[in-house]
């Protein structure tokens, strides 16, 4: 009888420290620290009777529905160079692409902004040309030759004599060939390079062929052979003004001297 008593009070001991320590959970759980909603505190019942608490279980989480497949007939997206900005569901455009506004002032567009490139052929636009270069009397360089232009006051060349014009033309010469030489065959040929360059040559009408020439200090000296016919006494300063210009410039010298078969040129043309 005594053990049974005994056992009781063991059995109601420990069913009151359970009920104590379900109590001390539920208020920890609570947020007020009192006996929480969701689980009420079983009321006191028979001794060694323990009611346990149960929390409410969580309703079942929904899962997504995948995407419908996109349909056969839909149309097919427009380029990026002219589509639309993003719509709802799809990622944003990348940052390479220029966002500018459409043509019809929507905002978003994207439009490609074209780089410049090389003009077109057709596009008739004249290519640059390099400028034309001047015309010339004779060749660019060789050898100078003079001839007159009469009545022309200086205008083409120096001015001397009756209102004329010293003028050089520039003849090629062969490679290695003595320069007097070249000049006065020039000066002297018959086929007058003077009428070709629109220009009077007073020695035309004569008959005279180079000997030879050389240089006496800064004077330059020419041996001519033939007959001397000026056209008139107009002439007289025109023949010596060539002759000599011509020696000078195709020698360097400062001066020349001019013999016509060991006579000098004036005493040649005192004679005409």
């Amino acid at each position: 009888m005594g053990v049974r008593r005994g056992v009781e009070g063991t059995t109601t001991a420990i069913a009151a420290l359970c009920l104590s320590l379900a109590l001390c959970l539920a208020g920890c759980a609570s947020p007020d620290g009192g006996p929480s909603a969701s689980s009420p505190s079983a009321p006191p019942g028979s001794p060694g009777s323990v009611e346990a608490t149960q929390e409410p279980l969580a309703g079942p989480v929904p899962t997504p529905r995948p995407a419908p497949p996109p349909s056969v007939n839909e149309p097919p997206a427009a380029p990026l160079a002219t589509a639309l900005g993003p719509a709802s569901g799809t990622s944003r455009p990348s940052a390479k692409q220029s966002q500018a506004p459409g043509a019809a002032g929507l905002p978003g567009t994207a439009t490609t902004i074209p780089s410049p490139g090389p003009p077109s052929a057709a596009s008739g636009s004249p290519s640059p040309q390099a400028p034309l270069p001047l015309p010339t009397t004779g060749v660019p360089s060789g050898t100078a030759v003079y001839f007159v232009a009469i009545g022309d006051g200086g205008s083409r060349g120096v001015r001397f004599g009756s209102d004329d014009s010293l003028v050089a033309v520039q003849f090629s010469a062969s490679e290695g060939s003595d320069p007097l030489a070249a000049a006065m065959g020039q000066l002297l040929a018959p086929d007058d390079g003077a009428t070709q360059a629109g220009l009077y040559n007073a020695l035309s009408g004569s008959a005279l062929r180079y000997v030879s020439g050389y240089l006496d200090g800064s004077t330059a000296v020419v041996n001519l052979s033939g007959s001397l016919r000026p056209g008139g006494v107009c002439d007289h300063p025109r023949i010596e003004t060539q002759l000599t210009q011509t020696a000078v410039a195709a020698t360097g010298a400062s001066q020349a001297v001019i013999y016509i078969d060991g006579r000098t040129l004036a005493d040649v043309l005192s004679l005409r």
